[in-house]
Parts: C-alpha cells; structure tokens; sequence
C-alpha cells in the first residue's frame, strides 16, 4: 500500500504517491541548487512547476487519480 501526497503545481493540486512525491521534490531541489544564483530563479521554478503540473494532467482520467513515481519519471524526462 502506497501513501498518496497532494502537491500544488501551478496552482493546481495533484494527488501523487509517495515515490513520484520523492521524485518530484528531488527534481525541484536540484533545479533550485543550479538556479542558485539566477535572479530569475523563482520564476523559472514556477515555470516548471506549472509545465509538470500540465504534463500530470495528461495522465489523469475519470478512472486514474493518482500519479504513479512511473509516471513522474516519464514526465521529468520529457
């Protein structure tokens, strides 16, 4: 049995397990390390935020609620 954590993205929120969870937060951290010094950090992770958010989308439907760590791996890649 998984655990499942809602996230917001791009003022949106999704329901992921707990390895896309993972996943997820250590994409985001290590976007925020190399963006360090950028002025425009906060918006370009903002940016990515809502671009995963859109991806997640595609994934959903009336019979599948959650994002699988499977599926964030596929959306990260891409």
């Amino acid at each position: 049995m998984n655990a499942v954590v809602t996230v917001n993205l791009g003022n949106n929120a999704y329901q992921l397990d707990e390895g896309a969870a993972a996943k997820l937060r250590a994409y985001l951290s290590s976007a925020e390390r190399a963006l360090l010094d950028n002025p425009d950090k906060v918006e370009i992770i903002a940016d990515l935020e809502s671009a995963i958010g859109e991806k997640c989308r595609a994934y959903l439907n009336p019979h599948k609620t959650v994002i699988t760590e499977g599926d964030i791996a596929e959306i990260l890649v891409e």
